[in-house]
């Protein structure tokens, strides 16, 4: 994965705030507060923005590099940093000229933590349709909606919702609206106890506000192809990769440590122990998965400004790209704990791997993989080519 200066920053942020915090966000359910005010100081949360709006116009494979360098430590913050950058990169690419000039200063200066209520109660997860409409409002619009789930939506700054464009509008014809204060309310319901990713606190809850019409996003459907698909898709399976990261160092720790103590008997030509040999296997599912998620990052910025993104070829190489990440995360995760044993499998050993564990049987759900398995298949129907 790309280096670069936001790598970095992220690296730090993740060895020295939210690795500290991460057991303490997993037992209680809590957002991770503190990784993510050091995100806001350090200015990832601007990351995406091009200089023209203040920001240093990271590249999507350095951000994907960022969002791993802090999964390693926790991935309910790494988790945090992806979603908001996918509602920046969709702003960045889409929104107004009005809009830029009314949000950009505050992505810049860390005051807009973003979050995203694309999914809708009724709807079973389905992105590509809304329930809830847009209605004409004095000042703009109105939007009510009842979302499925608003990953840390209580602590976010602002969320961008789809909705139809209007009450006679069909589902799948959406907009994108920008909720921001003072016109915006999000009262959640429900509560957060899940096996993973707990810190992510996505509860839903019902989403009032009253939008501008420069911060409604025309067009959902372009900008779902174009950005929110690719984007995302690189981004939470960067996550994934970061999970996987810190189990196989784990690992590889648990082997040298071992073998260390059985040094005498190597020194007598004996071969390397089975566990090493499992580390292997697994050395090669990393690779796997590191360059599935550089891959899918260099196709975007290859193909970002033309005609190949709108593509069914690129489509479906996207949805290869999250089917991939998933799978190979859940495969290297559990791969980990076995070579490290039962220190891999107790929650606080040096070599644990639980809470990694826990996290990354996430990876198929987000966005279900079978979801993922019909659109390929659909468009394999019509394309010629694989």
């Amino acid at each position: 994965m790309r280096g670069g200066i936001q790598v970095d920053v992220a690296r730090r942020i993740g060895e020295d705030v939210a690795g500290k915090w991460a057991d303490e966000v997993d037992r209680d359910a809590r957002f991770p507060t503190e990784a993510a005010d050091e995100m806001r100081s350090a200015g990832l949360l601007g990351a995406l923005l091009p200089p023209a709006w203040g920001g240093p116009g990271a590249g999507l494979e350095e951000m994907a590099g960022a969002v791993a360098a802090i999964s390693e430590h926790c991935a309910s913050s790494g988790l945090v940093l992806a979603m908001h950058s996918i509602q920046v990169a969709c702003l960045v690419r889409h929104g107004s000229l009005a809009a830029m000039e009314k949000l950009a200063p505050r992505l810049a200066a860390g005051d807009l933590l973003l979050a995203n209520a694309n999914s809708e109660v009724g709807l079973g997860g389905e992105r590509r349709s809304s329930l809830c409409a847009l209605e004409e409002a004095p000042g703009g619009f109105r939007i009510d909606k009842q979302a499925a789930t608003v990953s840390y939506g209580e602590h976010a700054d602002g969320i961008l919702a789809t909705a139809r464009r209007g009450p006679d509008s069909a589902p799948h014809d959406q907009v994108l609206a920008v909720c921001v204060p003072p016109g915006t309310t999000f009262e959640p319901s429900g509560d957060w106890d899940t096996l993973g990713l707990r810190g992510t606190c996505s509860r839903p809850g019902r989403l009032v506000a009253t939008v501008p019409p420069e911060l409604v996003i025309e067009d959902y459907a372009t900008v779902f192809v174009r950005t929110a698909l690719p984007v995302s898709t690189v981004l939470l399976g960067s996550v994934w990769l970061g999970l996987a990261e810190s189990a196989a160092r784990r690992s590889h720790s648990a082997v040298r440590q071992r073998a260390r103590k059985e040094r005498s008997a190597a020194a007598a030509g004996a071969a390397p122990p089975v566990a090493a040999l499992r580390l292997a296997e697994l050395a090669v599912e990393l690779h796997q998965l590191r360059e599935v998620i550089r891959g899918g990052a260099v196709d975007y910025e290859t193909h970002k400004d033309t005609a190949e993104v709108e593509t069914l070829q690129f489509s479906a190489r996207m949805d290869n790209v999250k089917l991939s990440s998933s799978s190979l995360a859940t495969s290297i995760v559990p791969r980990a704990m076995s070579i490290c044993g039962l220190d891999g499998y107790r929650n606080h050993s040096e070599f644990s791997v639980a809470r990694l564990a826990r996290d990354a049987m996430a990876a198929p759900l987000m966005v279900n993989n079978d979801r993922s398995l019909q659109a390929s298949a659909q468009a394999l129907l019509v394309r010629k080519q694989l």
